[in-house]
This record gives C-alpha cells, sequence and structure tokens, in this order.
C-alpha cells in the first residue's frame, strides 16, 4: 500500500495540479508523520537511520515514538512540545501535567505559541526545583568572535532575565521605530534582517550616549496586589519575558521601572484621555497593564511591539482614551474593519472583545494574554490543569 501511494505521489510530481489540493497535502504530510512514528515503535535511532532518515529526523521520529501523543496535537506542535520538555529537570514530577497543559494550549496556538509557552512551564518548573537563585546570573556570558571571510562576526552569549528583559525592551522600541519609518509593502528585509537593524540602532544610541527625553518607557513590570513576594514570583512585562524580585531590584537603578497599574473588578483601566490621536505614555502604561499583549484572539505579541487601536475609530469622533483604546500587533490592527461590518473590536466591561462578522464575540485567551493585569484582576492567575492520561 505504502508502495502504491509513493508511486502515485511520485506521478504526482510530473502532473499538473492546482494550488487547491495544497491543504489535502498537509493533510497528507500530518498522516504520513503520525504513520513512520507507530512503525519506529521499539526501533533505535540507529535502525531508524539505516533505513535512510538523517540523525536529526531520526532523533525526532524516535522521540515521538518514545512519547504519548495527544491524538488532537498536530505533528509540528507535538515535536516542538517534546523539545522544549527535554530541557525539564529530571527530578521534576510534573511532565504529563506540563505536557498536557501545552497540548491543550496547541489546540488554539500557533506552533510558535505552542512553543514559547512550552518552555515558558519548563522554565518555572525548573526554577521552582532550583537550588540556587542566582545560577542564571553566574551563567551569563557574552563572545563577539573573529572576522569571517565575509568581513562579519559572529557573537552568542546567554542573559540573565533582568539583562535581557532591558535588552528586549530596547530592541522592540528600535524595532517600532524603524518600522515607522518603512513603506511595508516595499519593505524586502527577512524578519532576521529586521531584528539586525533595530540591534544596530540601540547600539547607535548607545555610542551617542543617548538620553531619552521622549517620554516613552523602556521597560514596565505589572504587578497584582496579591502577589506573594519572595524571590520565585514572576511579574509580566510589557517585552514578553519574566523577572522575579531580584530582577526588579537590579533593574531598578536605571530608572526604567516607576510604576504600578490599579485596576477595578472587572480588570478595565481608569480613564486616561487626551485631545491626541497617539496614546500618550500614560496610557500606553495602562493597555500593557490591562491588555498586556495583542488582543487579537490567540495571538501572544507583547505590548512593546503593539500599536494602540481605536476601537471606535478616530475618524467617526472615536476619543484617544483608555476605555477606546486596545492593543494590536501591526499585522491584526491591519485587518480590523474600521466600518464594523467584518471583523472588528468593541468594548466590554472596559476590556476589547473581537466581535466576527456573524456575531460571534471571543476574548484573546492565549496563554500570554492571561499573564496581563487585567485578565488576572478578572479571573485571577492562570491555574495549573490537572490532566488523567487515557
Amino acid at each position: 500500500m505504502i508502495a502504491q501511494a509513493t508511486q502515485i505521489l511520485e506521478q504526482a510530481l510530473v502532473d499538473d495540479h492546482s494550488f487547491e489540493s495544497f491543504g489535502d497535502l498537509l493533510r497528507l504530510k500530518e498522516v504520513v508523520a503520525r504513520l513512520e512514528t507507530r512503525m519506529a515503535a521499539g526501533k533505535s535511532r540507529r535502525e531508524l537511520e539505516k533505513a535512510g532518515a538523517s540523525a536529526s529526523e531520526g532523533y525526532r521520529i524516535e522521540r515521538r515514538a518514545n512519547n504519548w501523543w495527544n491524538p488532537d496535537v498536530p505533528v509540528e506542535h507535538q515535536d516542538l512540545i517534546l523539545g522544549a520538555l527535554d530541557k525539564l529537570s529530571p527530578s521534576s514530577e510534573r511532565r504529563t501535567e506540563i505536557y498536557q497543559l501545552a497540548a491543550a494550549a496547541a489546540l488554539k496556538s500557533t506552533p510558535r505559541q505552542t512553543h514559547e509557552y512550552t518552555k515558558k512551564l519548563v522554565r518555572q518548573e525548573n526554577e521552582e526545583l532550583a537550588q540556587d537563585p542566582f545560577e542564571a546570573y553566574r551563567q551569563r556570558r557574552f563572545s563577539l568572535g573573529n572576522q569571517d571571510e565575509h568581513g562579519g562576526c559572529k557573537f552568542n552569549g546567554y542573559a540573565p532575565a533582568a539583562t535581557a528583559a532591558l535588552f528586549k525592551a530596547l530592541i522592540d522600541q528600535a524595532f517600532r521605530t524603524d518600522q515607522a519609518t518603512r513603506d511595508e509593502d516595499e519593505d524586502r528585509r527577512t524578519i532576521t534582517q529586521r531584528e539586525a537593524d533595530a540591534f544596530e540602532q540601540v547600539l547607535r544610541w548607545a555610542s551617542s550616549d543617548r538620553r531619552s527625553h521622549t517620554g516613552h518607557c523602556s521597560l514596565i513590570v505589572s504587578v497584582t496586589e496579591w502577589d506573594e513576594f519572595d524571590w520565585q514570583v514572576k511579574f509580566g512585562t510589557n517585552v514578553g519575558l519574566d523577572l522575579n524580585l531580584m530582577d526588579v531590584d537590579y533593574l531598578s537603578g536605571d530608572k526604567v521601572i516607576d510604576y504600578i497599574q490599579v485596576h477595578d473588578h472587572n480588570g478595565a483601566v481608569k480613564a486616561l484621555v487626551t485631545a491626541s490621536r497617539s496614546a500618550n505614555f500614560h496610557q500606553r502604561l495602562s493597555l500593557f497593564g490591562r491588555d498586556g499583549v495583542c488582543q487579537h484572539p490567540g495571538c501572544n505579541v507583547p505590548a512593546s511591539r503593539c500599536d494602540a487601536h481605536h476601537v471606535v475609530p478616530w475618524s467617526r469622533g472615536g476619543p484617544t482614551s483608555i476605555d477606546n483604546l486596545a492593543l494590536l500587533c501591526p499585522k491584526h490592527h491591519r485587518l480590523i474593519d474600521d466600518s464594523w461590518l467584518e471583523d472588528h473590536l468593541e468594548m466590554e466591561l472596559g476590556r476589547a472583545v473581537m466581535v466576527q462578522a456573524d456575531g460571534t464575540r471571543k476574548r484573546n485567551e492565549s496563554p500570554a494574554a492571561q499573564q496581563a493585569g487585567g485578565w488576572q484582576v478578572v479571573y485571577g492567575h492562570p491555574t495549573r490543569i490537572a490532566f488523567t492520561l487515557s
């Protein structure tokens, strides 16, 4: 049967097929991955490589075959979840629980979001089991290599959370500044090239002894009144990195953490209004505290890379007030219909909700969105969910 399927697919390379079959091809790829995993059960990686798999393919297939697989989880998500779980401390007793949390997130997330969420769960578990709270700080390193044949230099390193958060805040600010000056339709740079250009801009700021007088915040930490203050507690930031109390204390001398956000019982922020079309500094602080990330369902782009969207459009008299603003990343901002005939945002109890053309209303319930202060005021801290394997 497999030999016949192979011949049919080889013939498909010769025949002229339209794009309408592309979805079927993706489903076929999923079936093949599940079949190869089942066939590899009980086989060693050496046997898989002898059968024609590369070393990396053999490792992924062997790992899939040796671990339970939620049948609803796509293969790409499964590989990313298991890859993140490879970093879990051997002393952890929560591997199954973490897998189930990640699998549940995979059903409504992109592969990248699933991977980031799983890594976060693993990191939190490893930190809870760690005996040395300064371990990440002791592991800090940076190295700049010599020039290669192209004249450039490679660099790599490892930064503790406080340093990484400060660096990412600057990178994100440079990224947004760069994007605002370019025509997106004519920008042919890759994402990594854009990140590299943002890094160069940060270096230029540093080399010119930059001083910030613009009123734009680099890094904001969200704290709720019921947080327990010990070194293992994590606080969300507008750049998507979590900091503990030692990280916050380490950064406090840089005067980048000065703000606490207050919410009402619905998670909404008290009104802050300006006559300008653009959200001001304090409004962006409030948006971060309430929303945390882009408000499109399933999105986890952090506040530092989002626009302040007017729910009732500015052109239709919508005010620049916190109860008429919501965070949207540039991608989803472009998809919003200001006429409200198609997909658009509305405010409900002081927080944004996506309203689709058929009237369906849905909030962003991604793992990152649940870390926002506004969410936690209403629903509390995200809880661990217990699953039973069948």
